[in-house]
């Protein structure tokens, strides 16, 4: 008897059309799509299902009574938590491809809906699943690093004006009002997936430069922000999110009692080095540099075809196949409100002197009580009433800015999230 496949519907079109090709690869299949705008549902229905009659919806409430198993929620970076909620109230199980919250208690609310429904929840985090970052993985799990010491996820993401304008189309849009901070998943979670460490205190900085946003519609003058975290294994973790200084990629390093493991950015080669005093029996150099492949061949060859160096394919591959032996997935709701905990409590660290704060575990309790009614948030409302600022430093954009932003987007033709 043929294995029932696992049935996504998506929600959000502009990175949802992306992650279909990866859907389908892992053994799962699209069931249903939801976006308000009629020219993305008629790209994707163009592009993946020419040959099928697919369900589409612009509403939310009536998609989420559709026939399938799993939200894909790629909608906008800050709303993610209440579509997770309604789902798994639904009976629909959740992939969610950003910050799972943008509050404290929405994270409170996700782990005790998900604990309610028993539906499974997890983060689709894709950074983690680089070659480079599986490779890591397996050194460190191996024990030929030993144990860690200090580690560090780095994203740069400098833009130009008009990519940012593109990418922020109006003035409420969700990358206009993003502290530094809260972009950092692309960092952190590598560290989490390779180390298996997690955050217990949090603590970081800015380097508050407006230039960088001058003629786009940005409310923040920060051009990065350094986290620092202790870990539950008496580790230290740098993390540097969505940070705008040349060039753009992603850099990590693992650097344990025994070995540190990083990329040779000139070869792109991954770097082991070891002291004369720890090296490895049957190692004979101090420095080791090889070519990372992936750790199937055939699934492998999926991977190059799809998205954010092959990321987009293992993610969603190692989430159907713990949906189909009915495990957790690794980026579970503990692991993925961490996550956005150590985001926004950074942020907090920022705008009150750098002060260190207890990452909480959302597992617990207690922890819960002293967040459940904590809804600090930076993103403005329709009236553009915030009760937090997005910078580290006073700073709004000026006319000219806003007035070059807008003459950007008049002329822009995007389908973007």
């Amino acid at each position: 008897m043929e294995k029932k496949k696992i049935r996504f519907g998506i929600f959000g079109l502009s990175r949802g059309n992306n992650l279909i090709g990866s859907i389908q690869n892992s053994g799962a299949e699209v069931a249903a799509l939801c976006d308000y705008r009629p020219a993305a549902v008629a790209a994707c229905k163009k592009e993946w299902f020419k040959d099928r009659d697919i369900p589409t919806f612009s509403d939310f409430e009536e998609f989420i009574k559709a026939d399938f198993d799993v939200v894909l929620l790629a909608n906008y970076f800050c709303e993610h938590a209440k579509y997770a909620i309604k789902s798994m109230r639904a009976g629909k199980h959740v992939l969610s491809e950003t910050l799972p919250n943008i509050t404290m208690a929405e994270g409170v609310a996700l782990c005790r809906v998900k604990e309610e429904t028993g539906m499974v929840y997890s983060l689709l985090e894709n950074y983690p699943y680089f070659k480079s970052n599986l490779e890591r993985k397996k050194l460190f799990e191996e024990g030929v690093l030993g144990n860690l010491i200090y580690a560090e996820g780095e994203y740069p993401h400098p833009m130009s004006k008009n990519e940012m304008n593109n990418l922020a189309p109006g003035e409420r849009h969700w990358r206009n009002w993003t502290p530094r901070t809260y972009y950092s998943t692309h960092a952190l979670a590598p560290l989490i997936y390779m180390t298996g460490a997690m955050p217990t205190k949090v603590s970081a900085m800015a380097s508050y430069q407006p230039e960088i946003a001058e003629g786009t519609a940005l409310r923040t003058g920060d051009a990065a922000a350094v986290i620092m975290c202790q870990t539950d294994t008496n580790a230290i973790f740098r993390v540097i999110g969505w940070a705008c200084y040349a060039c753009h990629g992603s850099r990590y390093r693992l650097c344990g009692t025994r070995g540190c493991a990083e990329t040779n950015p000139t070869t792109h080669e991954l770097r082991i080095q070891y002291n004369p005093w720890t090296r490895p029996e049957g190692v004979e150099k101090n420095v080791v540099e090889y070519k990372a492949e992936w750790p199937d061949n055939e699934l492998g060859k999926l991977a190059d075809n799809s998205g954010h160096d092959g990321g987009d394919f293992w993610a969603i591959y190692f989430f159907v196949k713990a949906m189909e032996a009915g495990e957790e997935p690794f980026f579970n709701v503990y692991r993925a409100t961490t996550i956005a905990s150590v985001a926004i409590l950074a942020w907090r660290s920022i705008l009150n002197d750098n002060k260190c704060y207890d990452v909480p575990d959302f597992r617990k309790e207690e922890d819960r009580k002293k967040y459940e009614n904590d809804n600090i948030s930076p993103y403005p409302d329709e009236n553009y009433c915030v009760n937090i600022p997005c910078s580290s430093q006073p700073y709004a954009p000026s006319e000219e800015d806003i007035e070059n932003a807008r003459r950007f987007w008049q002329n822009a033709d995007y389908l973007h999230e």
